[in-house]
């Protein structure tokens, strides 16, 4: 139980991303999960998330999404931790690549499954 968990789990996700298996990306992810997503949509549930990575999965012009943690901070008892990072997007457009970036909060929940994630908060930033 411990940050470098975590880590593994985020690296887990981001590579459910480059795969497009949107299965293991909500297999991280907490039955009652709330995400917020940049530009203001709440996805909550897992199937919410699932279906919203799906939709973007069928753009042929969506290149994925990485997330890196900044850092994270183990809470007292050591059954949940918050990480905060920087998010990229990447779409083709036209001749170029468009990206959208800002960051992020992640609630984390140790499980009989191991880290799952109860929440995320996206925010756009304008770098």
């Amino acid at each position: 139980m411990s940050a470098p968990a975590i880590h593994a789990q985020r690296a887990r996700s981001n590579a459910a991303i480059v795969a497009r298996d949107a299965d293991r990306i909500v297999a991280l992810m907490l039955a009652d999960v709330r995400v917020d997503v940049a530009g203001g949509t709440c996805l909550v549930g897992p199937d919410a998330s699932r279906a919203a990575f799906v939709a973007q999965f069928a753009d042929a012009s969506f290149r994925g999404y990485v997330r890196q943690p900044t850092e994270v901070v183990m809470h007292d008892p050591p059954t949940s931790a918050t990480e905060h990072g920087q998010w990229i997007g990447r779409w083709r457009r036209g001749i170029g690549e468009q990206q959208l970036r800002g960051v992020y909060v992640a609630e984390w929940r140790h499980t009989d499954m191991g880290w799952l994630i109860a929440s995320e908060h996206f925010r756009e930033s304008s770098e």
